[in-house]
């Protein structure tokens, strides 16, 4: 049902994210987005208790609304029962709190599941995102109820009874000031240097501890199969926990060039201006931001990741030859070191990659899913 002229004068928007940065980065994203899109919009947050998901919020300025839901992971019968009845209070939590919004969106993450079911038990409209290729659990579950289900990659799995329509492939919200990096600045300001080939390591927000030492094991092999042009360099964000782990690991190995570790990069359009290569996660945020940035990749898959999603967003890029995809548990660090010196043998490859990853990013991801919020809000979806 339509609003009318005097209720479209402000649209109410509650964006529910949580867990990870890949799930509140695109909020952020879309929120900025809601805020150019020509026309007055009121936009909360709603997020769960857990530290790291409010630091995110605390470092972009925001002030969220927290509804503790207890851990993500159960232990004991203390968690098991924790779980369930954080999840329902903050179920009865949001009927109360949600009531004034026109329009609810899910970006991921735990907290969604009572908010967006006290959503559909109110009849709010419901918006989904997910950045990856299989649907998230509360995704799945919640996608038959929502105006729109949105997708950073194209689905690998098409949720049941969801009618074709309501899917939209636009891809996943990016903040813009990502493109923003200035490589000159940026290397005075990590002691690098701009005519240098630079690795890119990232493991995610919260850090990756196999990748991390596969990595560092890989450097010492390239610091001795290193070609003497271009100068070698590493910008590395090892996630807070395992900073000084890497930092250990390091000192074990033989290095050549410069290496720039920190436990997070605070200023990652700077890491990305300088960049010549992406070695991580396959996230769908991250791999959002790598592909607007058009970076050839290397990626490692987590392998416990939920439905195997970070497999298939990998390969839906290798598909299109903007990334390697490769085993951590499979591949030796001289074999590892071997590719990406071959890689930097071959210009040419280093460019169609770089090609591939232009072509399918999406930089009007944010725009083009606020439009849909909107649409939803006044019941043109």
């Amino acid at each position: 049902m339509k609003r009318s002229g005097r209720e479209k004068s402000i649209v109410k928007v509650a964006i529910v994210a949580g867990g990870t940065g890949g799930h509140i980065m695109p909020a952020l994203a879309l929120a900025e987005a809601l805020a150019n899109i020509g026309r007055p919009v009121a936009v909360d947050f709603i997020c769960g208790s857990r530290p790291v998901e409010l630091e995110i919020f605390v470092q972009a300025g925001v002030k969220p609304t927290v509804f503790p839901v207890g851990s993500s992971v159960s232990t004991g019968w203390t968690g098991r029962l924790a779980r369930p009845l954080g999840l329902f209070y903050s179920f009865l939590k949001s009927l109360l709190k949600i009531r004034r919004y026109d329009v609810v969106v899910g970006m991921g993450g735990y907290i969604t599941a009572p908010v967006l079911s006290a959503a559909s038990t109110l009849r709010i409209p419901i918006v989904l995102h997910d950045s990856n290729t299989i649907l998230g659990k509360v995704n799945r579950i919640m996608a038959r109820r929502a105006k729109v289900v949105a997708c950073g990659l194209p689905l690998a799995q098409v949720p049941d009874k969801v009618p074709a329509n309501r899917i939209r492939e636009v891809g996943t919200p990016v903040r813009r000031e990502i493109l923003k990096g200035d490589p000159d600045e940026a290397a005075r300001e990590m002691y690098l240097r701009t005519d240098a080939f630079t690795i890119l390591i990232s493991g995610g927000s919260l850090g990756a501890p196999a990748l991390n030492t596969l990595m560092a094991r890989t450097l010492g092999e390239l610091s001795r199969i290193w070609p003497e042009k271009p100068g070698l360099q590493v910008i590395w964000s090892t996630g807070a926990r395992h900073f000084q782990d890497v930092r250990k690991l390091l000192d074990d190995q033989p290095l050549k060039g410069q290496i720039w570790v920190a436990p997070n990069i605070e200023r990652m359009d700077h890491a990305y201006s300088l960049a010549d290569l992406y070695v991580g996660r396959a996230g769908g945020s991250s791999l959002a931001e790598v592909l607007l940035c058009n970076l050839p990749a290397i990626l490692f898959p987590l392998p416990i990741a939920a439905d195997q999603h970070q497999r298939h967003n990998a390969h839906a890029l290798a598909r299109h030859k903007a990334a390697l995809v490769f085993d951590e548990e499979r591949i030796a660090p001289a074999e590892l070191a071997e590719q990406i010196v071959g890689l930097v043998r071959q210009p040419s490859k280093l460019s169609e990659m770089a090609q591939a990853a232009r072509h399918l990013s999406r930089p009007d991801a944010a725009r083009d899913l606020a439009r849909l919020v909107i649409e939803a809000a006044e019941g043109e979806v």
